[in-house]
């Protein structure tokens, strides 16, 4: 019998979310930036959104907090991530970008234990909130990973809606 870790539990919620990104992102190569009133968000805005909060991705983070190297980090929320460059993107790039995300979270979690998500921690600056919070690796990835990822996704399958998908 083989015991599950929690590190294999956020490995198996990694390939879920991946898995289901990309499922909801099937048929809308045409519509990425399509949204159902001005001040929503479109697909495109929501992908960014998640693989780069907060900025350089939660992948990054970390490798910087299971290495030592990062100790503070400065979140602010609410903001699309887009770049010109970002725009100019095809469903294909968009993939790649979402797979190196998920690389990068997989290779990072795989050189975690179950220890290092309760006792590896960092100070957030919560700078559109104006709040300071330590959190540790589990509280991020419940927090920055599962809850926050779990919404968004919610959020592109209610674009499919609108557009009748």
């Amino acid at each position: 019998m083989t015991l599950t870790t929690r590190v294999d539990e956020h490995l198996e919620n990694l390939r879920s979310a991946e898995a289901r990104l990309i499922q909801l992102l099937g048929g809308m190569d045409y519509c990425l930036d399509w949204k159902p009133e001005p001040s929503a968000w479109s697909a495109r805005q929501v992908v960014y959104h998640l693989l780069e909060t907060p900025e350089g991705g939660l992948h990054r983070v970390l490798w910087g907090i299971l290495s030592g190297e990062l100790k503070d980090l400065e979140i602010w929320a609410d903001l699309d991530n887009l770049t010109p460059e970002r725009m100019a993107y095809d469903i294909e790039q968009l993939r790649e970008d979402i797979g190196e995300f998920f690389r990068g979270m997989t290779e990072a979690l795989e050189t975690a234990t179950d220890d290092d998500l309760d006792a590896k921690a960092v100070l957030i600056h919560l700078r559109t909130r104006g709040r300071e919070d330590e959190r540790t690796l589990q509280m991020l990835l419940d927090g920055l990973f599962a809850h926050h990822w779990r919404s968004h996704l919610e959020q592109i399958g209610e674009l499919r809606k609108s557009l009748g998908m």
